[in-house]
């Protein structure tokens, strides 16, 4: 029998400027996997920060299990049951999984020195508790990011956590290791733990919610048992629309495929090797493998981040001999990188300082004087603001407190200042809202008119959806090439898993 664990009641919460949530109530039963969905800046985040203790609420009520409690710091969360894990996995990558799980606990003593038996013995009979296969004694580095995320949920169990939270789980597993996710959060929710489940991705909501809880501008949309709602009608509560294309229309590649602007020759390095293939301008070129294929490895040593062997990179007919990014970049090739926020943006600076950062050399009043012209700078970014819809109440606005959308368009945006001929997207649309991957999806369809561009995706229907031609990679090598009525999400797996 269900009993509720979670009641968050009229939650209140504005910012300078925002009224981030008004009157939203969310509801959680022992032994139920609810999501909480909408687009970026719905209210999700600060929803979930309210009840870690990270932010007060100005007004509203939590209750545990029936009685009412007050959250002030993310410490007494824990002490509470609250369990949260966050897209990227707070693990020590050199500490084994038992060392992690200890972690922030009072370990077991033997005399005076640590029991290992004992912390042994304990991890162990939470794993076998719920059936997790797992290597205890491997450095977690070693782990596939599916087992990191066994690590992390043992980890709350060792808290005796009642309620676990999971912001956007799936974002860095293949196909095969969310299943293997999703069966390890089905024996977790028959114990009767209660989960809140994060995620972008439409699909894998309806596989493994019971039920639904839909923010739209800081305030309660739906909240539904799963099989009350199909996926059009959550599109239409989420974006207030009907209906969302997600893939531009667009021409066929033979009226704008340009000339070859990249061409790779027999390229190895750390992660890959023979590596060959060309980009023209006008099209877009997709990128697939499963983890450990080598895709990034290769677009990072492309872009003068990984040490090249052998081989060549040919632009525009010209050797690139460029030995460090600042260089690559200057000859018009130029990366999005996955993890934005600690590789595309910085968080403390404002969003037209991230703006002008990389293009300081083009906001000189002159290049004796070297001063910054601040009225162009300003004129800049304000121009790219509005070009991409970025949403944010100033120029001014720390960037860390934007959307993870409106932070994709600006990293986005501020290449977009420089002429380059080829603009690398790794994981382009990774947490960010249907609406917004939209919105990203016509960019890059637009940006072909003057680059080429090269998308890597662990995203099937995303790879399918855009790109003119498709290079699957695995074991570090690329498998087939496809292109036209041969790209399918089957074709594409059965390249992927050649040789693994």
């Amino acid at each position: 029998m269900c009993s509720r664990l979670l009641e968050m009641k009229k939650i209140n919460k504005s910012f300078p400027g925002v009224k981030a949530l008004e009157n939203v109530d969310l509801s959680l039963e022992s032994g139920q996997i609810r999501a909480l969905v909408g687009e970026n800046g719905a209210g999700k985040s600060t929803l979930i920060k309210i009840l870690a203790g990270i932010y007060q609420a100005d007004s509203g009520e939590i209750y545990l299990e029936g009685s009412r409690v007050s959250i002030k710091e993310p410490e007494q969360a824990k002490e509470l049951g609250l369990a949260f894990i966050h897209q990227d996995v707070n693990l020590i990558p050199y500490f084994n999984v038992i060392e992690n799980i200890w972690l922030g606990y009072k370990y077991p003593k033997k005399c005076i020195f640590f029991s290992k038996n004992k912390m042994e013995e304990k991890v162990k009979g939470l794993a076998d508790n719920l059936n997790f296969e797992l290597d205890l004694y491997s450095p977690v580095k070693r782990l596939s990011t599916a087992d990191k995320w066994l690590v992390a949920i043992l980890k709350a169990f060792m808290m005796k956590a009642r309620i676990l939270v999971l912001d956007e789980p799936t974002a860095a597993l293949t196909d095969k290791e969310i299943k293997e996710l999703f069966i390890n959060l089905k024996k977790i929710k028959d114990r009767g733990m209660g989960i809140i489940y994060i995620s972008h991705r439409l699909e894998e909501i309806f596989e493994i919610a019971d039920s639904i809880t839909v923010l739209k501008n800081g305030v309660n949309a739906a909240d539904r048992l799963i099989d009350e709602i199909d996926k059009d009608g959550l599109i239409s509560l989420m974006t207030g629309k009907e209906s969302l294309t997600r893939f531009p229309e667009k021409e066929a590649i033979e009226e704008r495929k340009g000339l070859e602007i990249l061409k790779i020759k027999n390229l190895n390095g750390d992660g890959f090797n023979d590596i060959n293939f060309s980009l023209y301008q006008g099209e877009v070129l997709g990128f697939f493998g499963l983890v450990g294929a080598g895709r990034t490895e290769l677009m990072e040593a492309i872009c003068g981040l990984n040490y090249i062997n052998d081989g060549e990179i040919i632009l525009e007919n010209n050797l690139l001999e460029a030995k460090n990014p600042y260089e690559v970049i200057n000859k018009g090739i130029v990366l999005i990188p996955e993890d934005r926020r600690e590789e595309g943006l910085v968080l403390n600076m404002s969003v037209l300082e991230n703006f002008s950062l990389p293009n300081l050399p083009l906001m000189l009043k002159s290049k004796i004087l070297k001063n910054i012209d601040k009225a162009r700078e300003k004129d800049i970014a304000q121009k790219y603001v509005n070009e991409l819809q970025v949403k944010t109440p100033s120029l001014g606005q720390r960037i860390k407190f934007l959307s993870g959308g409106n932070q994709q368009k600006v990293v986005i945006g501020k290449w977009l200042i420089r002429d380059n001929s080829v603009i690398i997207f790794d994981e382009p649309t990774v947490g960010i809202d249907v609406g917004a991957r939209t919105e990203v999806y016509n960019l890059i369809n637009n940006l072909t008119k003057e680059s080429g561009i090269i998308v890597v995706s662990s995203d099937l229907p995303e790879i399918v959806g855009i790109c003119d031609r498709v290079a699957v990679m695995a074991n570090g090598q690329i498998t087939g090439i496809l292109a036209g009525e041969d790209i399918s999400e089957a074709k594409i797996l059965n390249l992927s898993y050649q040789g693994v």
